[in-house]
């Protein structure tokens, strides 16, 4: 097995402990230790974490553990979004303007706010339900879902 797949498999295995957890928790919560952990997460980081987890609702685990999951990782993206941020994670956004070719199948999707920093650009996933993608666009190229 290549070490991508086994980093893949690995990083499934703890997200699915990870929704474990908070599932069996009051409130659905993530514990104090996992919270810090999951501080201060780069951009790379944040695209595979919840490129992974999304890749695993749509091909058949189990959703509502994982999005509680996802709802608990992003809360903390969102405490941790720069002073001032105009978008931050969670927020539902649009892409507006001329869109690659990449994403043009994704004019009328809604997506979601996954990170944000002090550079011009963020990261955004699609629905779980529909689709898994994951993409770093330029805060420019989209709006606020009001």
């Amino acid at each position: 097995m290549r070490d991508e797949d086994v980093a893949e498999n690995l990083i499934d295995r703890l997200l699915q402990a990870l929704a474990a957890q908070v599932a069996a928790t009051p409130g659905h919560v993530l514990a104090a230790g996992a919270v810090e952990a999951l501080e201060d997460l780069s951009r790379a980081e944040s695209e595979r974490l919840f490129g992974q987890a999304g890749h695993l609702v749509h091909y058949g685990t189990d959703m509502e553990p994982l999005e509680a999951l996802i709802g608990e990782i992003t809360a903390v993206q969102r405490r941790e979004a720069p002073e001032g941020a105009v978008l931050k994670p969670g927020d539902a956004v649009r892409l507006v303007g001329e869109l690659p070719d990449s994403l043009a199948g994704y004019a009328e999707t809604v997506f979601v706010v996954r990170y944000v920093s002090r550079a011009p650009t963020i990261v955004i996933q699609s629905d779980l339900a529909e689709d898994y993608v994951v993409v770093t666009v330029p805060a420019t190229a989209v709006e606020l879902v009001r």
